[in-house]
């Protein structure tokens, strides 16, 4: 045995060549071995059959133990082909530098012990399906088993770092990169969650990736390297990315993302985001749940500072959202976090808007509000508003309310602090600290409602209509309209918001359109168009248009009180008025209580009231004017037709007559009435006295042709006269006719509706001589030409008055200028 070891050591030292050596399945050809200090081994081919133990990580502690016998019995190992498992290797082992180069695989390094440890300086490790490139230095404790390394990669287009620890079957490693354009590769290699990886390398793209760190934990078993997941954290930095957060929408645009992984969650921090050149400043998106039996949510918190506009609305409608709110014009910062359940299919995603709105237009649907500032908040399907602070010209209030989307319908509670409508300095409406409530329907029409305000609104994509139903819930906030209402009804029409119609009816307690029966309209059927420069208004199937630019009214067939219509215009305008002039065709006038019956008139109200009218009947002419409180009316030689409603009698019948009457008709009108011609008749007092002439044989001479029931016929006359509130007094009163003479004076009450008359009827001086031989009675006075004058009282209601005679001293003591009158004439009257 000392012979046969004596002799393998001389061969050892001399070295042994062998051609070719085979035991069992191993081949060897052209084996070298030499002994020096340490072995040298050298081969051209060798052929080891496939191993049934397949390489992992559990094997790298009997790795390491095999490297360190390398190092404790051979000086240099050259191995040039190396068959192993459809594989050929090179191994070189010289001056403890190992190389290796296989068809999978190249690796050179550094390899020596120090002490207790092994330590290598790998210069390249090169994966050559898989292009990875890894240098560093390793150390391996053969005492404790513990591996350190670290070094740099070069792998699927990605330069950096790497740190590893392993000690007692554990295994904690960390990773960072240089920057890199390319994440997909990489990202391919691991056998990710779906979700994640789209979201790492479909939804969210950047020209330049940078890993800051990766880093986790693991363990050694029986079955390989595990991977504890829960342990798993890293964070990136992408420059210049774009985040497709959901189909069919623009990408988030950021300067930088940080994106970040722990805890099961996928997190990203983004730095300048624009949405649509929108800003996102403080946005972020994060997915959690791909750990632990939490579900999988992705979350997305946009911080917005843009109107809340079309391209936000894209945002909601991206996530099956309706919400009908919208902004033009003004800032927003908006928060708007979105709730996506990715691995419950089942759940609804859940959105949450909270916005702080600033000066702009909000539309609730296709309704508009002028907003100043105020609070949207959106949560569960309903949109709610916080002082929501509107202001336009016309109106400023604040609105408070909630939008049912389901039901498509919104109510509202609008705090108003006031609407005014109208020019500057004359407003028709005035609205001030109310509470109005609204209910905005949008599901089939745009409908607005103020149940208090008896108003709608209707808007479709050709018109808008505005329906008052009640106008006595609007008339406490009406004024200066010209007239007032007692309600009624108005519909506005409009296609372009610069041209209105309308149309209606108004209800009015103190009417002034009246019909030839003296019947008044206090229920007025209206319609008319409104622009920005005129105003046209028709009434009663268009027998009434007033045109507003020409302050003019016309009227056809269709009766006026022009003092009741002063009154109600004065009183809805509450300021100064305007002018307006008043045209009418087969109309009447009536004032107080005095009627003009006309074929046309022209009526100018000046701005202070003052009115000046010249109407004709039948070629007719009166004039009546108004200055100040004073009221006059004018009529020369007109017909009787005209004169009984201006006098409102109608006891003068024929002829011709002039009217003059003026004064304060408050306090006290002066009047006078001259008589051409004609005949008196029809009325209570002269039936009266009549009946009672016939009823006296004393007063034969009165029995004739000129005074009997066909009437009195006139030849002249005149009254003087003042009208008082309730009291109409004649001073004077003359008449003369073919057989008699009438004289007299008294009073009528018009407020009890009686008469009180004092009258003197002498018979010409044909009819005198017949009675001149009677004897004289009390009640008669003869005239020295044979006349004979007779006095009569009347008295008593005026439906049916008294007539009796007075004694001849009481007809003495008629003024005298009233006897004189029997033997003046008219026309000197006249004159005078």
């Amino acid at each position: 045995m000392v012979i046969i070891v004596a002799a393998l050591f001389f061969w050892l030292k001399v070295g042994i060549h062998v051609d070719k050596l085979t035991f069992g399945r191993y081949e060897i050809d052209g084996l070298y071995i030499k002994l020096d200090k340490k072995l040298i081994l050298e081969a051209d081919n060798i052929t080891i059959p496939k191993s049934k133990a397949k390489p992992s990580f559990k094997n790298v502690d009997k790795t390491f133990d095999n490297i360190k016998y390398l190092f404790t019995f051979f000086e240099s190992i050259q191995l040039k082909r190396v068959h192993f498992n459809n594989n050929i290797l090179t191994i070189v082992f010289v001056d403890n530098i190992l190389y290796i180069t296989s068809d999978d695989y190249e690796i050179a390094g550094n390899i020596e012990r120090v002490g207790r440890k092994l330590v290598a300086d790998v210069s390249l490790l090169y994966i050559k399906k898989e292009d990875i490139r890894i240098g560093g230095k390793l150390s391996y404790d053969l005492g404790k088993e513990q591996l350190k390394t670290e070094g740099k990669f070069d792998a699927y287009h990605i330069q950096g770092s790497f740190r590893a620890e392993q000690d007692d079957g554990h295994i904690h490693f960390s990773l960072k990169s240089e920057s890199f354009s390319d994440l997909r590769t990489l990202i391919g290699k691991f056998p990710l969650h779906p979700e994640i990886r789209s979201w790492i390398v479909d939804k969210v793209q950047a020209e330049h990736y940078r890993l800051h760190t990766l880093e986790g934990t693991g363990h050694i078993g029986k079955n390989g390297f595990t991977l504890d997941v829960d342990s798993l954290k890293g964070k990136a930095l992408l420059e210049n990315a774009k985040i497709y957060y959901r189909e069919g929408l623009p990408p988030v645009q950021t300067e930088k993302l940080i994106l970040s992984y722990r805890n099961g969650g996928l997190y990203f921090n983004l730095k300048n985001p624009l949405y649509e050149n929108r800003d996102l400043n403080g946005s972020s998106v994060k997915i959690t749940g791909f750990s632990g039996a939490k579900p999988i949510v992705l979350q997305v918190d946009l911080h917005i500072k843009s109107p809340m506009d079309k391209e936000v609305q894209k945002i909601f409608k991206a996530y099956g959202l309706k919400i009908p709110v919208t902004q033009k014009g003004g800032p927003v910062a908006a928060d708007i976090n979105i709730t996506v359940p990715l691995s419950d299919t089942h759940k609804n995603t859940s959105v949450l808007v909270n916005a702080e709105v600033g000066k702009g237009d909000l539309y609730i649907g296709e309704a508009r509000f002028p907003v100043i500032h105020g609070n949207v908040r959106y949560e569960n399907g309903i949109v709610t508003l916080n002082n929501i602070l509107l202001k336009e010209k016309w109106y400023e209030g604040v609105v408070n309310g909630k939008v049912d989307i389901a039901a498509n319908r919104s109510t509202l509670q609008f705090d108003v602090k006031s609407i005014e409508i109208g020019k500057e300095k004359e407003k028709f409406f005035v609205l001030k600290e109310q509470k109005l409530s609204a209910v905005v329907d949008y599901s089939k029409v745009l409908t607005i409602t103020f149940p208090s305000l008896g108003l709608k609104l209707f808007k479709t994509p050709e018109q808008v209509t505005i329906v008052f139903n009640d106008l006595n819930k609007i008339r406490p906030y009406l004024h200066n309209i010209g007239f007032a209402i007692a309600g009624g009804k108005l519909k506005i029409v409009t296609k372009k918001l610069q041209e209105f119609s309308f149309e209606g009816v108004l209800k009015e307690n103190n009417c002034f359109f009246y019909d030839n029966d003296n019947v008044c309209y206090a229920r007025i059927p209206y319609s008319g168009t409104l622009t920005s420069k005129s105003l046209k208004f028709y009434a009663f199937d268009k027998r009434l248009f007033y045109d507003a630019a020409k302050s003019r009214v016309k009227l056809t067939h269709l009766n006026i009180d022009l003092k009741k219509f002063l009154a109600a215009k004065k009183m809805a305008q509450k300021r100064k008025m305007q002018g307006i002039l008043i045209l009418g065709k087969k109309s009447n006038i009536r004032y107080d209580n005095y009627t003009l019956v006309t074929d046309s008139y022209d009526i100018e109200i000046k701005p202070n009231g003052d009115i000046k009218a010249i109407g004709s009947l039948d070629g007719d002419i009166v004039k009546f004017s108004r200055t100040g409180k004073i009221f006059s009316i004018q009529a020369l030689r007109v017909k009787d037709k005209m004169l009984h409603p201006l006098i409102d009698f109608d006891g003068l019948k024929e002829g011709r007559y002039s009217l003059k009457k003026y004064g304060d008709p408050d306090k006290v009108m002066k009047g006078q009435i001259i008589v051409e011609g004609g005949v008196m008749r029809d009325f209570a007092a002269y039936n009266n006295i009549l009946a009672f002439i016939n009823a006296l044989p004393a007063l034969a001479a009165f029995k004739s042709p000129g005074f009997s029931q066909k009437g009195f016929k006139i030849k002249e006359g005149v009254a003087e006269y003042r009208m008082f509130k309730d009291k109409l007094v004649f001073d004077s009163i003359f008449i003369k006719g073919a057989s008699a003479t009438f004289v007299g004076k008294g009073e009528i009450d018009l407020k009890q509706k009686t008469i009180k008359m004092n009258l003197a009827i002498q018979t010409a001086r044909e009819f005198g001589k017949f009675v001149g031989n009677l004897p004289l009675l009390g009640y008669i006075l003869m005239g020295e030409d044979k006349s004979m004058t007779v006095g009569l009282k009347i008295s008593g209601p005026l439906k049916n008055p008294k007539v009796e005679t007075s004694a001849a001293q009481e007809i003495l003591s008629l003024p005298l200028q009233l006897l004189k009158r029997t033997i003046e004439s008219p026309a000197h009257m006249m004159n005078k």
